[in-house]
Formats: C-alpha cells, structure tokens, sequence
C-alpha cells in the first residue's frame, strides 16, 4: 500500500498536518508532546477503523483538538482515499478493506495475541486449515534433522512430492560436496568412517603440541632475556642523557653567574644613589609638617636642643610647615620609590647570580662523581644481546615448522570432520526425503505456516543487522540465542514487533510498515533502523513505511530513501521547512 498524502485537521494533537510523501519512508519526528502519536493514531483511525482514545463512535467529539468543533482525516493511497469526518465519525471507505492491516498499523498487536490467537492468525496468513496434523511434529517423530525440514517446509505447499524431490535432491548435492571435498567416490559405508590422511613425516598432533610448547617456552625464556639487556642499555642511553643535560645546564648557570661582579656593583650604585637622597626625601617630608628635619639630641656640655641633620648639627627652633617643601614632597617621595625599587631590582639580579654560581658548583661535583665510562659495558651487553636475537630467530623458524605441521594436521582433523558432515547431511537428507509420504502430510500443515513469516524474520534480521527473531511450534516469540519476547528489554522488544510487523506486511502483499516510539532505540540501533528501511524501500521491498519518533532536534544524515517531517506546536512540516 502506497501511501501518498495524509491530511489531518483538529484530531487529538494536531492541529494541521499535511504530509506528502516523497519518498518510500517518511520520518514523522519532534519534540514530546507535539502531537506525533495522534498522527499515528488518525492514520490507524483512517485505515482500519480502530480508536485507541474512545470505544464508540459517540464519542468521538472528544477527539477533536483543544475544543475544535469540527475536524477530518483523510489518507490516500493514489487515486483512493479513507476519510473520517469529526465529530461523526462516519468513515467513507475507498480503499480495499483487509483486516490483516491492523497488523501492520499496529507492530506490537501480534505480540500481545495468546498463543490460540497466534496460531489461528498465522494460519490464516497462510491459507491454511485448523486441525491439519504438523508435519513438522511428524517428521520430527521419524527422527528427521530439524532444520532440514525447516528447509524444504515451504515446497509442501506445492506438493508432498516437491518436498520429497527437493530433500533427495539437496542429498545428492550433500554427495556432490562430499566427493569434492575427499576427491573420491561416494559411498554409504565408506563414507561412514572416513579419514583425511596426515601428511607424511609430521609428528602426532600431541607430539607437535609438545614440541610447540617447549619452543614457546625457549622463545619466551629468551626474549626475556633480551629484554632485560634492552633496558640495561636503556638506562645506559638514559645515564648519557642526563649527563649531556646536566651539561648543558651548568654552562647556562655559569654564563648567569659570570654576571655576579657586575650586579654586586649595580646593587652598591643604586644602595648609594637611594641613600644620598633619602636625606632631602626626609628633610621636605618634615618641612612640610613643619617639623625640624634630622635627628634630635641635646648637647652634652650646656644642654641645648640640637638637631642633627646630613653630617650637621644646629640648634633645634621651632618650623613651622613649608608650602613650598609640601608642594615638591611628591615628586621627590616618587623619586625615592624609584630608586628603592631600582635597589630591590640589582638585589634580585646579584642574588640571582650568586645562587646559579652556587648550583653549578654543585652540578660540577655531581658531573665529576658520574664521570664512568661504559663504553666497555655497552659493547659486551649489545653482544650478548646481538647473539640472544639471532637464537631467537632460530628458534623461531623452529617454531614456525611445527605449528605448519600441527596446522596439517589439524587441517586433516578439519577435513574428515566436513566429510563426516556431509555423510551426515546425506543420511538426515535421505531420510527427510523418506519421511515426506503420506503419513507425514497432516503433521506438517502448522510448521508451514511458521515456515515463510520466519524466512521473512531471518531476511529482515540479515539486512537491519539485528538479532534474528523466531515464531516457535509453540507460538511463543523468541530473538537471538531463543529468548522468550517477554524477557526482552525494551528495546529489544520494539526491534522484535518491528521485524513482525514487517513480515506480515511481504507475507500479506501490503507493503505498508507503521512505526510508532522509534525513539525508544538510540545509538548504532537507531542508525540500522533508518539503513534497514532504506534498503527496504531501495529493494522495492515496502511502498511505504511511517515511523514516529520524539526527537529534540530536527535530524541530519538521515539516507536519502528517507524524508523526515518535523511536527512542533501542533502543526507538521518538512524538516527543510521548520528549518
């Protein structure tokens, strides 16, 4: 089924949506809440008449969006259309009315039916009979190889006969395979026990594996002791490279140590240049106070006040603040900070100097203790280690020759191993063949109907990379390593339906896959849901699919067989268009 427009107006969430089709799948995605799920379910309501919201057409009005009065559906697969009127709900149907869709619109219904329910919708899926006998169950009882009757179920349809041709024929290549791979003629009892030849002049196989061992071992033995002269002469090319390092340190400590004369008489020259002017700094700062400059004191004859300033005493008076000393304070305090920071600067620099004199003396001590020379040393270990190597390599041919033998051997293991199972899938052939009579043909009727939708599973889980999903004889859905459905993560589960639904739709001819909560996988999952139903649509495999899922974000690299619709504030568009 092709769909190529879905028009909604005021259904649940939806305000408006116009969705043309461009491609085989469409991506219906936004944010939660804008209304994704309504458009899955108006397509539901369009197609096969189901309302997950209200049980009768009564209610219907309370369908409608945000009190709307009035609002439609209308789905249109080319030149037909179903539409629904709201708040009526009196469909008019153009398209062909099968009740197989539901299964389709809906992915998770098959896995919700009981097992009655399952069995009766398979076998109607397949044109067949309740109460046939299984043939499976029948051949089963006769012994027969399980997935060789899996294999030529689906030719019962046409015919016992075709069945029992095609078990006798795949025997006969089960012969042909045999012959090819032994370069002798097939026999029943030859076959039975039947041995590749060891090649000649190879030890026993536990024999090679011995000699392998002790091989492994001298190797192991060995490179560990090459190892160990390796990073002996690691530490050495360490030890040398510390030395040049050290080297080239003590040479920069010299070179900045060389500067010490010189910022000891830069430190002397601002220590003088700041002390001649701290005098007149002093001298302004206490006639600006008006104070006497200098230091005072009494003179220890009469006992006068004297003040005693720049190398001078003088009989102390009263001073009163000098405007004119206020106003040069300033500039001469500024003067004097520059100075005392040029005096910390010198400092800094001489003690800098005198410390790297101090560390390259030190260094030259280090250098003179470590002055060895393992020259001597280096030559013998990079002897012994030349010598170890070329006995690795020896040793290692050794090894190489009987791990071709033990290869051989095992290789003959391998071979007679095939050839007993094509011996083997001749016997199982040859009697599937047997047991496809008459006595088998009403056991076999509920195998076949499992038979084709777990092809279409196996297919499905090769092309999206999944895990291959199975229907069992007891109806009971199992994925992967046969976990039972209900076991399964969520994730797990959706991949599962998906795969059903999908089924169900070849099987039936509809075509027609419907997606809901896509956004329950993430990650690689995700990106093998999009590849999948590309290939799908690429293949000619689905004319249409519609997924839904509630993204955050309008979605990029999606392939080209998919065009998404971005649906935001009740309304939908392309994702170019709400871009």
């Amino acid at each position: 089924m092709k769909i190529t427009a879905i028009h909604i107006r005021n259904f649940l969430g939806i305000q408006a949506a116009d969705i043309i089709p461009a491609t085989p799948v469409s991506l219906i995605c936004g944010p939660n809440g804008a209304g994704k799920s309504s458009i899955q379910e108006a397509v539901r309501l369009a197609l096969a008449g189901e309302s997950v919201r209200v049980g009768l057409k009564k209610d219907y009005g309370q369908l409608l969006h945000d009190g709307a009065e009035t609002g439609s559906i209308v789905v249109s697969a080319g030149p037909q259309a179903n539409s629904v009127p709201l708040p009526s709900g009196k469909a008019k149907n153009g398209l062909p009315d099968d009740p197989r869709l539901a299964y389709v619109l809906d992915a998770q219904r098959f896995a919700s039916l009981d097992e009655k329910a399952r069995r009766a919708f398979l076998f109607d899926l397949m044109g067949l009979k309740l109460g046939t006998d299984m043939v499976r169950e029948r051949l089963a009882a006769r012994g027969c190889d399980a997935k060789k009757i899996a294999a030529v179920l689906p030719l019962v349809r046409a015919g016992f006969d075709a069945a029992a041709k095609e078990a006798q024929t795949k025997a006969t290549a089960a012969k042909g395979a045999w012959r090819a791979l032994t370069n002798e003629n097939y026999g029943a009892v030859k076959a039975a026990d039947w041995t590749a030849p060891v090649p000649a002049g190879g030890p026993a196989p536990q024999d090679a594996a011995a000699a392998i061992a002790e091989l492994e071992a001298e190797i192991a033995e060995a490179t560990g002791d090459a190892g160990d002269l390796q990073r002996q002469l690691g530490q050495m090319d360490a030890a040398e490279q510390q030395r040049r390092q050290r080297a080239e340190k003590i040479a920069g400590l010299v070179s900045k140590a060389d500067q010490l004369p010189k910022a000891e008489e830069s430190v002397a020259r601002a220590l003088a240049e700041r002390d001649a002017f701290l005098p007149k700094v002093e001298a302004l700062r206490a006639a600006a106070g008006g104070k006497q400059a200098g230091v005072s004191c009494t003179c220890p004859e009469c006992g006068a006040l004297l003040q005693y300033l720049a190398g001078q005493l003088a009989q102390r008076g009263v001073a009163q603040a000098d405007p004119d000393a206020a106003g040069r304070l300033p500039e001469y305090e500024r003067s004097l900070t520059v100075l005392e920071n040029a005096l910390k600067s010198r400092t800094a620099e001489r003690d800098a100097a005198a410390a790297a004199a101090n560390q390259a003396e030190l260094l030259r001590k280090d250098a003179a203790a470590d002055a060895g020379d393992d020259a001597e040393l280096r030559g013998k270990i990079e002897s012994e280690l030349k010598t170890l190597q070329e006995a690795i390599k020896g040793v290692g041919e050794e090894l190489t020759a009987a791990r071709a033998a033990q290869r051989a051997a095992g290789e003959a293991a391998e071979l007679t191993r095939k050839a007993g199972q094509h011996h083997a899938d001749v016997v199982a052939w040859e009697a599937l063949a047997e047991a496809l009579g008459p006595s088998g043909i009403p056991a076999d009727l509920l195998a076949e109907a499992l038979g084709p939708i777990n092809e279409q599973l196996a297919a499905a889980a090769n092309l999206s990379e999944w895990f291959r999903v199975g229907i069992e004889r007891d109806m009971t859905i199992t994925a992967g390593d046969g976990r039972l459905y209900a076991l399964l993560s969520e994730s797990e589960q959706w991949r599962a339906d998906a795969m059903v639904a999908y089924a169900i739709g070849k099987l039936t001819g509809l075509r027609l896959l419907v997606l809901d909560r896509a956004d329950v996988l993430i990650g690689a999952e995700r990106d093998r849901l999009f590849w999948w139903l590309a290939d799908l649509a690429d293949a000619g495999e689905i004319d249409t699919a519609l997924v839904f899922m509630s993204l955050k974000s309008m979605p990029t690299g999606l392939p080209e067989g998919i065009t998404p619709f971005w649906v935001q504030d009740h309304q939908v568009g392309t994702v170019r268009e709400a871009a």
